[in-house]
């Protein structure tokens, strides 16, 4: 395993670092949602900083996978 993936699945599967993104993300939603209906910049702004929090993630996650992948084997073509 090499040491980013290694550094990168401590971190998706640290409580405090879950729970961290878990609380920017709903605070960022509801934020998006409250906003006053006509503030689309400010909406705008809350819904970018919720799928910035969810691309940090899933990109986390392929990393910390990047070093636990197993080749797929196949079988001798007849």
């Amino acid at each position: 395993m090499s040491t980013d993936s290694g550094d990168a699945s401590f971190l998706i599967e640290h409580p405090l670092f879950v729970w961290l993104l878990d609380e920017l993300e709903k605070d960022a939603t509801n934020a998006a949602i409250y906003a006053s209906y006509d503030d689309h910049e400010a909406r705008q702004a809350h819904c970018a900083e919720a799928r910035a929090i969810r691309a940090l993630r899933t990109k986390l996650k392929a990393l910390a996978e990047q070093g636990s992948a197993k080749p797929v084997r196949r079988g001798a073509v007849a």
